[in-house]
């Protein structure tokens, strides 16, 4: 068993100014640095968008507090710590003990593998620029089947969905605006926008990281069927799909109007549809994901392990479902790649007019 061990090598940042956290934390901004104003066609190496840079943000504070309680500096780690490390935030390979789910991202192997790719690449720019042979333990666990594979098309399972009964389900939920069917107190407004977002994310096969893109200005109300009823959105591109134009199922739709009532009455500020304060801060990757799984937690779907991203999957069946083709339903979820649509093939749902 690998016990926590001191340090015998030193990193860049290696001296009595600095705490194993700052140092960690200058290695991420070192490396944030690096890539600025890159537009190489290597996705690895471009500039990192707003969005991408404070998920591995994110994730990186994760590594740098469990490297700062052990004082692991980037040379001085071992496979073995990463193996801890993974295993701690519920993405290690272990079959003798379950997947803990934390804070963050839908944990899978995946997801590890990202991991990795993110130590690594900022472990090799600190060696480069200390003129050193880099610390090759992130690059030893990508090379395990389980990693070096994780993105490989066999390894692409069916999506997971929403029965037509859970999609009836949780829009009963998520449309209710006081805390009970019996008519308690009303919501609080961070309660509705939380509902409201995963209306979007079902009604409007919106992701995540969507629903914290979106603007107020980017919803249609005009030349929809139901006068005063947003019927579209406009979603802003990312880097990686294009800007689009999604339609809203209609029961999202009176949802969404509901939101911007409590949003007027709340006095909320700033163009962000779904923010994080009353300031109109931006919602954090974490806090949006947390908050959204409570609300499937609360409609009785906490036992579903497709994550936030079913629902999106559940919008895209339904609609090919209704008769719209795959390259209709692949830009109105934003992708760029209509072969993605494969993964929907053979998979029939109700078409289920409530989607």
């Amino acid at each position: 068993m690998h016990t926590t061990h001191i340090p015998v090598t030193r990193s860049l940042f290696d001296d009595d100014c600095y705490t194993y956290e700052k140092k960690l934390r200058e290695s991420f901004e070192a490396w944030v640095r690096s890539r600025k104003g890159n537009r190489s066609g290597d996705r690895s190496q471009r500039e990192l968008r707003e969005e991408s840079m404070v998920v591995y943000r994110e994730m990186w504070d994760a590594f740098t507090a469990f490297c700062a309680q052990r004082q692991l500096g980037l040379q001085d780690i071992l496979p073995e710590d990463l193996d801890s490390f993974l295993m701690s935030r519920g993405t290690g390979h272990d079959s003798t003990r379950p997947l803990v789910r934390t804070k963050g991202d839908e944990l899978s192997l995946r997801y590890a593998r990202r991991y990795l790719f993110l130590i690594d690449r900022i472990t090799c720019l600190q060696a480069r620029v200390a003129g050193i042979e880099a610390n090759r333990a992130a690059q030893k666990l990508l090379e395990r089947p389980e990693y070096r594979y994780a993105n490989a098309e066999d390894k692409n399972p069916i999506p997971e969905y929403l029965t037509t009964a859970q999609v009836k389900r949780l829009i009963a939920h998520v449309t209710q605006i006081y805390d009970n069917a019996d008519g308690g107190a009303p919501i609080s407004w961070k309660e509705a926008r939380n509902r409201s977002a995963v209306a979007m994310m079902l009604g409007a096969g919106l992701s995540p990281g969507d629903v914290r893109a979106v603007d107020v200005s980017g919803i249609v109300v005009d030349g929809g069927r139901k006068a005063g009823l947003p019927w579209k959105i406009h979603v802003p591109g990312n880097g990686n799909s294009p800007p689009r134009d999604t339609p809203i199922a209609e029961w999202a739709g009176r949802q969404l109007a509901f939101w911007l009532s409590v949003r007027g009455q709340q006095k909320i500020q700033g163009d962000r549809l779904f923010p994080s304060s009353s300031s109109g801060t931006a919602w954090s990757h974490t806090g949006c994901f947390e908050s959204c799984k409570a609300v499937l937690q609360a409609a009785g779907l906490g036992d579903a392990t497709g994550g936030l991203f079913m629902l999106r999957h559940s919008f895209a069946l339904r609609q090919l479902s209704k008769g719209k083709t795959e390259v209709e339903v692949a830009r109105y979820l934003g992708l760029t790649d209509v072969n993605s649509m494969r993964r929907y093939r053979g998979i029939l749902v109700s078409p289920a007019d409530v989607v």
